[in-house]
């Protein structure tokens, strides 16, 4: 067999279509790749789906999860229904020493039982060369169930984007493109800054109070709880709120329900709207950004 970056295998564990590219590219790079709660893979040789996590994992140098990594009881998303993953200790104990564990995020407590079991973590979520295209599939996305919700159009919709990282910059765009009228709000000057530069209304995080009631959408990028219950009483009940942040978001989703407000945490959009593009994004950059961690001092 001709020689790999990679000297062992690859495991590829759940994830959705996106996957079914990743675990194609890293044919690339290594000798062979396994996969487990993964479907529509294609017959080619050396790609194999596993009949259990031990058969995945025995022998493989790299563990990848998708982009989700895990949930807080370590539950990894499949498209088997009949295939759980945990990230647990039985897991590591499967793990080969010195594995590469592949993901977007992990949760800090499992971090933690990686190290402890000798198992490294890269964590590519905020890569630039994934995070930055990945962030327009997204914006799509977003704007698809925009469009799906309501019953007005997007041209002269009041629309109210909370922070301004690489997902809001290219959400903002798009709908102001589309003739949305688009208000930013940050906690950021130079985000501000930036926006106002930009052609948008900008304002404080600071300012929420005014600019929810005056919203017909509200999207959220921002990974801390920021639409509070003193805030969500404030809007209209036909105010859509769409929350794009990474679980479990930036509103108090229980507060909303009693306020009859329809709001959605619009996780894995990327995967759901664009699965082809997303999934290109990720086969494009992990090979070389595996190859990159594993020649790094241990």
């Amino acid at each position: 067999m001709a020689r790999f970056p990679i000297d062992g295998g690859v495991a590829v564990l759940g994830g959705d279509d996106r996957q079914v590219f990743v675990a194609e590219a890293m044919l690339t790079v290594a000798p062979w790749v396994k996969t487990l709660g993964l479907t529509g893979l294609p017959t080619v040789p050396r790609l194999q789906p596993a009949t259990d996590l031990k058969e995945a994992l025995t022998g493989a140098q790299v563990v990848i999860l998708p982009i989700s990594g895990a949930d807080a009881r370590g539950m990894v998303k499949t498209c088997a229904s009949t295939v759980d993953i945990k990230i647990d200790p039985a897991f590591f104990a499967l793990v080969e020493k010195k594995a590469l564990l592949v993901t977007g995020k992990f949760p800090a407590h499992l971090k933690q039982m990686a190290r402890e079991n000798g198992v490294r973590v890269c964590e590519y979520a905020d890569h630039d060369a994934i995070a930055i295209p990945n962030a327009i599939p997204t914006a799509e996305g977003a704007i698809q169930l925009m469009m799906e919700k309501t019953s007005y159009t997007v041209d002269g919709a009041a629309c109210l984007i909370l922070g301004f990282g690489r997902v809001a910059r290219a959400l903002a765009s798009r709908l102001q493109a589309l003739g949305a009228a688009v208000t930013v709000a940050a906690r950021n000057p130079q985000q501000l800054a930036a926006a106002a530069g930009l052609g948008y209304q900008s304002l404080p995080l600071s300012r929420l109070d005014q600019a929810v009631t005056q919203a017909d959408v509200v999207f959220n990028t921002i990974p801390a709880l920021v639409l509070t219950a003193p805030l969500l009483a404030r809007m209209s009940p036909e105010t859509l709120i769409i929350d794009l942040a990474s679980a479990p978001g930036g509103v108090d989703f229980e507060a909303a329900a009693r306020y009859r407000l329809t709001a959605i945490l619009a996780l894995g959009l990327p995967g759901k709207v664009a699965p082809q593009t997303a999934g290109r994004i990720l086969a494009t950059n992990l090979p070389g950004l595996i190859k990159q961690e594993l020649s790094r001092p241990d």
